[in-house]
């Protein structure tokens, strides 16, 4: 029962993580847009492409995820810290340009589709 509950939970958390990605995140901006460097060097109004930008580590921490719901929860739990340390560290650096209530939805979705993702690696038995 924990495997199918961890396989679900990693399913939707996935999908939301990537529908977040092209829904606006703040400013009317889309995640795909924005650049990987605001993860370390704050956030920017500067425009990045699809592999330079914040999808990047997203599709890395959703594929690591999916994998890992097949081979092994190490992999699964790997994925995601990838995809809540991304956005995690996106959201404290975006406060400092704006405020959270500006944060729209696809920031807001991609968020807590990594943290399900996590939790879903949690909470996956070791052997199947």
């Amino acid at each position: 029962m924990r495997a199918l509950m961890s396989w679900l939970m990693c399913l939707v958390g996935v999908a939301v993580v990537a529908f977040g990605a092209f829904r606006a995140w703040y400013e009317d901006r889309v995640g795909t847009t924005l650049p990987l460097s605001d993860l370390f060097s704050g956030v920017t109004r500067e425009s990045a492409p699809v592999l330079g930008s914040l999808t990047l580590p997203l599709a890395i921490g959703a594929l690591l995820a999916v994998v890992g719901m097949f081979r092994a929860k190490g992999i699964l739990q790997l994925g995601g810290i990838i995809l809540a340390a991304t956005m995690v560290v996106w959201v404290v650096r975006a406060r400092e340009v704006v405020d959270l209530g500006d944060l729209q939805v696809g920031a807001w979705n991609a968020l807590f589709g990594s943290l399900l993702v996590l939790a879903a690696g949690i909470l996956r038995p070791g052997r199947l």
